[in-house]
């Protein structure tokens, strides 16, 4: 694992990064021109550029990392670029030397001066005393220039220097007559070498759009939460650093609540490893999030983006005001007159602040006319706390009271979302797979279905569609979208991914007469959907119609268990489509397009967690045998899987000095291997220095080269706290 120098975790607890870290190292190592990095606020960008220098700088390769990071601290174009020229010669020393310390710290000019190795010393001095001599010359643009061209000047040098300059939705927002972000597209511009250019997603796209050929013509890697199993992982890594206590149930409800930011994530385990530990339960989660809007790192986040948009405590009262009262009271975007106004900004300030709110996304802009930003319940509850407590001057304890009774009763509504999102079908995936293709008529009306196919095994109605003899051709769909999007009222009724609305073609006939809407809905039933409800669906789903202007459409229902004989006839009367959730799954199937349908996929992960001592690493090993023999290991792989287990739960045991005394396992089987993994608390356990390590009272344990011998890979995985083992047996080794 990587050294950590500006990165602010280490390595290994850098999850769900991995592709995207590989992209920007590998740019930066043989790329010859800009990539551009489009993040989503509180995303996490600002780390994966500090893990991307970090690499970089340890390989000591012919790549030269210079990471440049704009704030809301940098005030004007000028102290931006003091600042800018140097982190330059600090970082190109520290490199130079090969010492890590020397890329956090400040040393004065002189200092460097003396650090700097005797080769560049010459060009280094030539480089910081020509901006010395614009800056007193008060030529403020020339200074700015000379002190954006230092990678530049060391790529003439011959050395080859990757600029990586992260925040530069910040630029807009520098006092002065300059602007920094021309300058430096200017400057990266004349580089023959790579460069990484980083902004919050709306800011490149709105460069991108303007113009900004730089932008347009490099690659985009686009930074985006993480999704629920890497926000899950990380929510369990930083349970482990930290020693708080989670459960699987807290940790799905921190990453769905906080949207998988890693940002407001690790804020919450801070905060929470700094009171009792404990995210063990829903209240638990509650109060330290709480804790965290009113004064701690979460609101400090949001702080900072509203201190870089007004700087007084007045002006940021009227914006709080104005964001909130978009989003509770208003249904309409108000005009940016109503706006400035309120504000009372000049033009060029407030079009600077709009800009900037827009960037951050707490606002939309669109049209002249402006809205609250894209929901983020974070940033809702941020914003909640700080309109009452400073706009309503409400009473602290009376806000911390009320607003923590309404996050928990949210919270088990946000779990009941998320568990009906696992389970939906996708429908607006299946629908985009529509090309015309020629589908027995069983797979999609339930009534034939239920004549020909009901009770029977996958494998004979496999068997019996390939004969069916009616056939119906399904459109060409070119167009797919949540119905909420086109309907937003429908969202009072289902989740957005629970209905779609797709456009198309008859036989990818492009005329009016063949253009056709799908207007697909999976409905609840416990049994086949009666035929009042299934009347209520087909209203609402013909109002999408109506509102979408849809002549030519059609309606389909999708039912767990298919649908009564009287809601068939409903269905007949409205010309719509009713199938069953099995047919849904047996359509995907015949479509091809199995991995884009929710099938409820068997769980082969299991997780023990058992106290030390006592032997009770032979109760990890009784598990683990009856697991690999219902996954047909043969006899000896499992007595090799299960002489492994116990030599590593020795190992956490004897040696670990763990805190809480528990050995946390978990086996997860594949198609063609198991995986154990074993983690504990307590010391950190070197893989290459185990086997010095003597056992202990006769006890086996760090029985390193057993377990390589045992098992088909044996992996450490670096932690911050104790000791993560994961150990591969392959169930048919090559």
């Amino acid at each position: 694992m990587g050294e950590k120098i500006i990165s602010t975790v280490s390595a290994g607890s850098f999850i769900g990064r991995a592709d995207d870290l590989d992209i920007l190292a590998e740019h930066a190592r043989k790329g010859m021109n800009g990539m551009v990095v489009a993040s989503k606020p509180a995303a996490g960008a600002s780390e994966l550029l500090r893990q991307s220098f970090d690499l970089l700088f340890v390989e000591q390769g012919e790549t030269i990392p210079f990471l440049f990071e704009l704030s809301p601290q940098d005030r004007s174009v000028r102290s931006a670029a003091i600042r800018y020229l140097q982190t330059f010669l600090v970082q190109f020393t520290a490199f130079r030397r090969n010492e890590s310390q020397l890329a956090v710290v400040t040393p004065d000019v002189c200092e460097l001066n003396d650090l700097s190795a005797p080769s560049d010393t010459d060009w280094l001095n030539r480089l910081v005393d020509t901006c010395r001599r614009e800056s007193e010359l008060n030529d403020e643009a020339s200074f700015v220039r000379h002190a954006l061209s230092a990678p530049l000047r060391a790529f003439i040098e011959d050395f080859r220097v990757v600029p990586i300059i992260g925040g530069l939705e910040h630029a807009g927002a520098l006092e002065g007559n300059l602007d920094f972000f021309e300058m430096v597209k200017e400057s990266c511009g004349m580089l023959k070498s790579p460069f990484i250019l980083e902004g919050k997603r709306r800011f490149i796209s709105a460069a991108a759009k303007s113009g900004v050929t730089i932008l347009s013509q490099s690659r985009t890697l686009h930074v985006d939460s993480l999704d629920q199993k890497s926000s899950a992982d990380l929510c369990l890594r930083l349970s482990d650093n930290f020693g708080v206590e989670t459960s699987a149930q807290t940790r799905d409800l921190i990453s769905l609540q906080l949207e998988g930011s890693p940002v407001l994530i690790s804020g919450l385990f801070h905060s929470a490893a700094e009171r009792d530990g404990k995210l063990d339960s829903f209240r638990a989660v509650e109060k330290v999030y709480i804790k965290e809007l009113l004064e701690g790192r979460i609101r400090g986040y949001f702080d900072s983006g509203f201190d870089s948009l007004a700087v007084d405590s007045g002006s940021q009262r009227k914006l709080v005001d104005l964001i909130y009262g978009a989003r509770t009271f208003s249904s309409r975007p108000s005009p940016t007159e109503t706006w400035a106004s309120t504000l009372k900004q000049e033009s060029d300030e407030f079009s600077k602040t709009i800009a900037l709110a827009t960037a951050l996304e707490f606002v939309d802009s669109s049209s002249n006319l402006l809205s609250a930003g894209s929901a983020n319940l974070a940033f809702e509850d941020y914003l909640e706390s700080r309109f009452r407590l400073e706009v309503e001057r409400a009473v602290r304890a009376s806000v911390y009271g009320d607003m923590l009774a309404g996050i928990l009763k949210r919270a088990p509504k946000i779990m009941a979302g998320f568990y009906r999102q696992e389970s939906a079908i996708g429908l607006r995936d299946l629908l985009s797979v529509f090309n015309c293709q020629e589908t027995p008529l069983s797979l999609l009306f339930y009534n034939v279905f239920k004549q020909l196919h009901k009770g029977k095994s996958d494998e004979e109605i496999a068997a019996d569609l390939k004969n069916e003899p009616e056939q119906v051709s399904l459109p060409q769909i070119v167009y797919s979208v949540n119905t909420v999007s086109v309907y937003g009222r429908l969202s009072k009724f289902t989740d957005k991914e629970r209905s779609a609305v797709a456009i198309g073609f008859e036989a990818a006939d492009y005329t009016d007469e063949s253009e056709t809407v799908w207007i697909a809905a999976e409905i609840e039933s416990k049994l086949e959907a009666e035929a009042d409800l299934t009347e209520f669906w087909c209203d609402r789903l013909e109002m999408v119609a109506l509102m979408g202007d849809y002549n030519n459409f059609r309606i389909w229902l999708i039912s767990p268990e298919g649908f009564s004989p009287d809601a068939i006839e409903v269905l007949k009367e409205r010309n719509a489509i009713g199938s069953s959730r099995k047919q849904v799954e047996l359509l995907a199937r015949h479509l091809e397009a199995g991995e884009r349908v929710g099938t409820v996929k068997p769980d082969n992960a299991f997780e023990l967690v058992v106290p030390m001592g006592e032997d009770t690493e032979l109760i990890a090993a009784h598990a683990v045998e009856e697991i690999a023999r219902r996954h047909s290991f043969g006899a000896k792989a499992i007595n090799q899987i299960k002489t492994a287990l116990v030599e590593a739960c020795i190992n956490a045991t004897e040696h670990s000095k763990s805190p809480d005394r528990k050995i946390y396992q978990r086996f997860e089987v594949e198609d063609d291997r198991i995986v154990v993994t074993i983690s504990n608390r307590g010391l950190r356990f070197k893989g290459e220095k185990a086997k010095e390590i003597m056992p202990t009272e006769g006890r086996r344990g760090w029985g390193l080269k057993l377990m390589k011998t045992l098992m088909d890979e044996v992996r450490f995985e670096q932690v911050d706290d104790g000791t993560r083992i994961s150990m591969t047996k392959m169930l048919n080794p090559a």
